[in-house]
């Protein structure tokens, strides 16, 4: 089950001044073939649930690595691991990752990166989008998660039942200046990827029964950490 990817080309070279275009300028400046009729959600239609963090498209911003700026309507695909972008009724899919710095939808800004299931894995893993928690030399980055629990046949007294999307519990990655963004499954792992503050975060945690595992202790972990 796969979304049909739409490439787009190397945009013009960076402006000394941040410019806000729309959508219709996003079409024309990444060149998409606008003969292309984009995607729809009817490789969804037979799974129950929703795939999205919202179904429905938010006004949003895409920024580029030179600067610009474009104002679209925007959403993010959990399971596909995709933003898509509405053009007067059509669906594209964001593709040329490599030249979009951020996205933003509805308050929350992602980030595209590559990413390691644990500080010692050596191979890159995947590569997604992720929700950016903090900022700063070493980003907090939230992986959204999802799966498809298979249909169930009839039974007796039981009716069928169709596939349904099932959300699973979000994940939290580091990702230190331009490197991967790693995995942090524990205390471990996080002392381990900023070993350079291990003793001041070892303390920090301790004195105030911060927990690697809850999002708003990880938030204030990691803003310490960009402290120093």
């Amino acid at each position: 089950m796969f979304l049909p990817v739409l490439m787009i080309v190397s945009i013009a070279t960076a402006q000394s001044q941040v410019q806000v275009y729309g959508s219709e300028t996003l079409l024309d400046k990444l060149r998409l073939n606008k003969s292309i009729e984009g995607i729809t959600d009817t490789h969804y239609s037979d799974i129950e649930g929703n795939p999205y963090i919202c179904r429905d498209f938010f006004e949003g911003k895409v920024t580029m690595n030179n600067g610009e700026i474009y104002d679209v309507d925007l959403r993010y695909d959990i399971y596909a691991g995709e933003i898509h972008f509405r053009v007067k009724g059509v669906i594209y899919v964001i593709a040329n990752h490599d030249q979009v710095q951020s996205v933003e939808i509805d308050n929350n800004k992602f980030v595209y990166s590559d990413y390691k299931l644990s500080p010692g894995k050596k191979n890159v893993a995947g590569s997604t989008y992720f929700m950016l928690l903090t900022d700063g030399r070493c980003k907090l980055l939230e992986k959204k998660n999802i799966r498809i629990q298979d249909p169930e046949p009839p039974k007796l007294y039981q009716e069928a039942k169709p596939a349904k999307f099932i959300l699973k519990d979000d994940t939290y990655y580091l990702k230190l200046g331009e490197k991967s963004a790693v995995k942090i499954k524990g205390k471990k792992d996080l002392l381990e990827m900023l070993d350079d503050q291990q003793d001041n975060l070892k303390l920090f945690l301790r004195s105030n029964k911060l927990s690697t595992g809850k999002r708003e202790d990880l938030i204030k972990i990691i803003t310490f950490y960009n402290e120093f």
